[in-house]
């Protein structure tokens, strides 16, 4: 059996979509880690939960549209172009009959309002009052309750965006954390961070930087790195770490350099490739 069929028939885990930051890029520097931006399929006792809407999600969307599926929960951490340029090639959303829910983080604007300057001129031609498919808003605080009946998924407030937020998928005893995007604080790593992410089975967790290589020109910019996220796990005594939001800038060559770095001192961590498929409950 494949990964990805396992994973459509598994209890619980997680297939990358997309695994880039900031924008798509294409390319053969980048054939191995992939080129789009972030999009995350968890999947808990055949149930699909979409994590983000980057590029990634053009792909997945076919991917539903070919085995006829319609109905779609997304679940977005924050609203950076990045992480919503993927929705109006979502497949799904133009198929009469189907059901799309969107649950957005949203400090003040509602989530439709925010979503629907998308789907509008300058920027896109076709509101989302226009799609053949019923969209459902669904609007939350980081921390609070994302509304996703009958799926043990929890929220915390992460440094970035001021609305964004980070997950944690909790089935069959194994837990699933994913924390893009954020910048760590100073030092050790923050109680109540490391409170929601302890024995996590498997960290997903931005790791753009390299402390030595580039964090330092980017503080402040909301984004952390690789050994931050090590820290994060050793401290919490999660299992596993995978590192996503690539930067854009970085090839195949320097993730895997960095991967390199990260597995001589966590062996069962790796820098996230598009397409990876991790099952935790099979």
């Amino acid at each position: 059996m494949t990964e990805t069929a396992r994973l459509l028939d598994c209890g619980f885990g997680i297939r990358f979509w997309g695994t880039r930051g900031s924008i798509p890029i294409s390319g053969r520097s980048c054939n191995r880690f992939g080129g789009d931006t972030t999009c995350f399929e968890v999947r808990i006792a055949g149930r699909r939960v979409i994590v983000d809407a980057g590029s990634g999600l053009r792909r997945l969307g076919q991917a539903m549209a070919a085995a006829g599926e319609r109905d779609a929960t997304l679940l977005f951490s924050h609203l950076h172009l990045d992480h919503v340029i993927g929705l109006s090639a979502f497949a799904p959303l133009w198929r009469m009959g189907g059901e799309i829910a969107l649950h957005v983080p949203a400090c003040t604007a509602s989530a439709e309002a925010k979503l629907s300057a998308l789907f509008s001129e300058p920027f896109f031609p076709v509101s989302f009052a226009e799609a053949p498919s019923r969209v459902r808003f669904s609007s939350f605080t980081p921390g609070g309750n994302p509304g996703l009946s009958g799926v043990d998924v929890a929220t915390i407030a992460l440094q970035h965006d001021p609305c964004a937020a980070g997950f944690r998928f909790r089935h069959g005893g194994q837990t699933i954390v994913i924390l893009t995007d954020h910048e760590h604080a100073a030092g050790d790593p923050d109680p109540a961070l490391a409170a929601f992410c302890g024995g996590a089975d498997l960290l997903v967790y931005d790791a753009m930087w390299d402390e030595a290589l580039d964090y330092e020109p980017h503080r402040g910019w909301g984004h952390s790195t690789w050994q931050a996220g090590l820290r994060l796990l050793q401290a919490v005594g999660a299992k596993c770490l995978a590192c996503v939001h690539h930067s854009p800038e970085l090839s195949d060559a320097s993730l895997e350099a960095r991967e390199a770095g990260l597995k001589r001192r966590h062996s069962q961590s790796f820098f996230a490739r598009q397409n990876d498929v991790v099952v935790l409950v099979a």
